[in-house]
């Protein structure tokens, strides 16, 4: 059965434990760990500690073979390629803080109120500073 999810995994898990008559507690109690963690490896969680899921894998006389995929990437990836993508991500929010300043130094700057209206700045009620005054 090839495995390709955590869930795929935990699925595994839970036929072999089920198949060899153990219950969860049993194969807790044999890898020292927590019924609790035993359910979450069933369900596939993603965030269980590697070594442990090895440990009952060992338990339930399952092995784990790890071989390239036919659909990896031809070029693997490298720090440098990490390093690279970063650098670019960078440069683009550099760019974009710049044309962020540039906008907002083109905007014309807030008028003072109109004639006859009382000064929004002024306005003690942020609904007043935001609406104007209630009527």
């Amino acid at each position: 059965m090839s495995v390709t999810t955590v869930r795929d995994l935990g699925a595994r898990v839970r036929s072999a434990r089920t198949a060899q008559g153990l219950t969860q507690a049993d194969l807790a109690a044999a890898v020292g760990v927590g019924r609790d963690w035993v359910v979450r490896l069933e369900k596939g969680h993603p965030r269980l500690e590697v070594q442990k899921v090895l440990d009952a894998l060992v338990v339930l006389g399952l092995t784990l073979e790890v071989e390239a995929s036919r659909t990896a990437a031809k070029k693997p990836a490298t720090r440098a390629g990490a390093e690279a993508k970063q650098a670019t991500k960078a440069q683009r929010t550099a760019k974009e803080r710049s044309r962020d300043q540039a906008a907002r130094a083109a905007r014309p700057a807030q008028t003072a109120s109109v004639a006859g209206e009382p000064d929004p700045a002024d306005a003690s009620d942020p609904f007043e500073t935001l609406f104007g005054r209630r009527h």
